[in-house]
């Protein structure tokens, strides 16, 4: 009942911390209470430099443990030194015997009483992890079910010192991806900067010169003004798309809630899309629930995710076909969705299309974008506590949809 008990101190030792310390004392003690031993100590093995490392103690001297710190046990020295040779349980049976023992520690333990020693391999699918060592004050074998026992306790040491290593990996790792990614996001944030700046000098001076502020142009100046203004203000969308995403990615990005007619929002954004679809001869249509009026959400982030959306269906609705904006009250929340007549998403691909930098599907090489305004939109929605979906069906069409809930109590940043 005593082993049992012990064994289950120690299994709720192993799975409820990842303090190795803490573990390891806890199975060193056990262990010497079960076996009757005067004392012992748990090593922690550095395979790369083939030494012991003292990790936890029970019941020994001071100057024995000092002396234990005071440098690692090489591979090959003492008992426990030739654990990392035979991988077996070495046992000293009389350590007063001359040449039965040899370690830099001998006529310390000889000194303080001990007699025997026993050093079991902490052993994990064949890789050497450590040694559990025990000592007696009393020369003479140990017996097998001794062995037996400290074998037991070797395997559960073994598993806390995996654990532990595992651990230190995840973190080790889990710091360099976020040092990682706030460079690359304080990369991105500098540089969308830094491009900013002239760009919106050329697209002022464009708009200038288109104005015939500066006088006449011909046709052939004017198409090259339109074409330039037209580039210019899609490279300051991209690059406005990777601020956002370099800001929500710090966990920098905010809300900014007012009171606005969310009718009308609809409106002015269908506005903004309504001279492409004309060209494309693409039909708009818009449906709006009479019950919807004033709701509070970011305006200018709401009217970024309806305009994502928007020029996403004209990019893959062909010449003749339909674009549908619908608005209701459903479920206490607004929803929004835009219907469009176009290729359609292969099921496969739905979730895949609010992914970063990602397109999908055998049309997206060949229209431009950088794949990110459904990945934003997606964090736009979630700010606010709504969500975001589509249902789509191939050579038919997508329906992209997002709820605001109509009363929003506080806005969070993005975490």
């Amino acid at each position: 009942m005593g082993e049992l008990k012990a064994l289950g101190e120690v299994g709720q030792a192993v799975s409820s911390t990842l303090d190795l310390g803490t573990v390891l004392r806890t199975i060193v003690s056990r262990a010497n209470q079960l076996a009757g031993m005067d004392g012992g100590a748990i090593y922690e093995y550095d395979e790369a430099r083939e030494e012991f490392h003292l990790h936890a103690t029970d019941n020994l001297p001071d100057e024995l443990v000092e002396a234990l710190r005071a440098a690692p046990i090489p591979r090959g020295e003492g008992a426990l030194g030739l654990l990392a040779v035979t991988r077996e349980p070495v046992e000293i049976r009389d350590i007063a015997d001359e040449g039965s023992y040899q370690s830099r520690v001998r006529d310390i333990l000889i000194r303080l009483g001990s007699r025997s020693l026993l050093a079991v391999p902490l052993l994990r699918e064949d890789h050497l992890l450590g040694g559990l060592v025990v000592n007696r004050n009393s020369a003479g074998e140990f017996a097998p079910e001794v062995i037996d026992l400290m074998k037991t306790f070797a395997t559960q040491s073994a598993l806390a010192i995996q654990n532990a290593r595992l651990f230190r990996e995840i973190e080790d790792k889990s710091r360099q991806l976020e040092t990682a990614s706030r460079h690359k996001s304080e990369f991105l944030a500098n540089m969308s900067h830094e491009l900013r700046t002239p760009l919106n000098a050329i697209i002022g001076f464009s708009e200038v010169l288109s104005e015939r502020m500066f006088g006449e142009i011909n046709d052939k100046q004017a198409e090259y003004l339109s074409d330039i203004l037209e580039s210019g203000r899609h490279l300051l969308s991209l690059i406005n798309d990777i601020l956002d995403l370099s800001k929500i990615e710090a966990g920098r990005m905010e809300l900014e809630p007012s009171e606005f007619d969310l009718p009308s929002a609809i409106e002015n954004t269908l506005i903004l899309v309504r001279e492409r679809a004309q060209r494309r001869g693409v039909t708009l249509g818009r449906t709006v629930d009479e019950r919807l009026g004033i709701i509070r959400a970011d305006e200018r982030k709401v009217k970024q995710v309806l305009l994502n959306l928007l020029s996403n269906a004209l990019k893959f609705t062909p010449e003749g076909g339909e674009i549908d904006v619908r608005a209701r009250v459903h479920n206490g929340d607004a929803e929004i969705s835009v219907a469009d007549t176009g290729v359609g998403i292969a099921p496969e691909d739905q979730e895949a299309v609010f992914e970063e930098f990602r397109q999908v599907g055998a049309t997206a090489r060949k229209v431009e974008g950088t794949g990110l305004g459904l990945a934003i939109s997606r964090k736009f929605i979630e700010l606010h506590g709504g969500r975001i979906w589509v249902k789509s069906q191939v050579g038919i069409g997508s329906t992209f949809a997002f709820t605001l809930p109509l009363t929003i109590d506080q806005c969070h940043p993005t975490s």
